[in-house]
């Protein structure tokens, strides 16, 4: 029935702005905006086999600080967190689970975003 994840969708008041946010703190590349009128409604950008996505209040059907769910990869907790906190970024301790490590921080909009290391293969 389910076979992969096709996207995550965070809600934006500022979709461009979101979009840069990410761009400069995170290095995500985004493909390019779906525009209406001239402003970008839309975006996405490519993460293994599935896509990370800003899009409208609007459309989402939700308030921007209102989705928490995207927890992101990385290969070194520690010196991601390090570099997120040069960038002015309030990033919470990473904590240890059996498994992984894991942290938290909010994006311009208020939206929570995880970061996630696997320390033992399962």
């Amino acid at each position: 029935m389910i076979k992969d994840i096709a996207f995550t969708a965070y809600p934006a008041k500022d979709v461009a702005g979101l979009r840069r946010w990410y761009e400069e703190h995170l290095g995500l590349k985004f493909s390019g905006p779906y525009e209406e009128d001239g402003v970008e409604k839309y975006n996405e950008a490519s993460i293994g086999s599935g896509y990370f996505s800003v899009l409208t209040t609007e459309w989402a059907g939700r308030e921007p600080g209102s989705a928490s769910g995207v927890v992101f990869e990385v290969d070194d907790m520690d010196k991601t967190v390090a570099e997120l906190r040069g960038k002015g970024l309030d990033v919470e301790d990473p904590y240890d689970t059996p498994v992984c490590k894991i942290t938290s921080f909010h994006d311009a909009e208020g939206n929570k975003v995880s970061l996630h290391q696997v320390t033992v293969p399962h």
